[in-house]
């Protein structure tokens, strides 16, 4: 499934605009953010790591370099952190209420790419929509545009 989300991001950095803003610091944020997705189950998985990869890559316009040290970051950073305040207060900051939205996709694909949505994947998602200021119906349909994405590339 994996290989078929890398065809679609590679297809959507051609056919569309990206879902965010091109800055340094709204991919750190948004990689943060997917990174933190891809942990609530317990591990990031190298599928989830990879697809966090291929996503900022689509994304924004960062070098392999760029690329390979805003990842170290996040995962240094996760270790690190202990709360989700501070990342999402500067994404509200930095992002309109459509990017957040766009954000808030591209977190529900980590969370959707292994096909379960456990209990701490959900209530992850339920907090960043409150904190985002999105509402719950835009967090169902970007969960819902996610989870066409994904299946649009697989196939099914």
């Amino acid at each position: 499934m994996l290989s078929h989300i890398k065809k679609w991001l590679s297809a959507q950095t051609q056919l569309e605009q990206p879902l965010v803003a091109d800055t340094d610091e709204l991919a750190y944020l948004v990689a943060a953010l997917m990174y933190e997705a891809a942990q609530a189950d317990g591990e990031v998985s190298a599928d989830e790591l990879s697809l966090i990869t291929d996503t900022i890559a689509a994304q924004f316009e960062l070098t392999d370099s760029e690329l390979r040290i805003l990842l170290e970051r996040v995962e240094a950073d996760a270790a690190e952190r202990i709360e989700l305040h501070g990342l999402l207060s500067k994404l509200r900051e930095q992002a309109d209420y459509e990017q957040r939205l766009g954000v808030l996709e591209l977190v529900w694909m980590i969370v959707l790419s292994d096909e379960v949505v456990d209990r701490m994947e959900s209530q992850l998602m339920r907090r960043l929509a409150g904190l985002l200021f999105i509402s719950d119906v835009d967090s169902g349909l970007a969960a819902q545009a996610a989870k066409k994405r994904i299946s649009s590339t697989s196939g099914a």
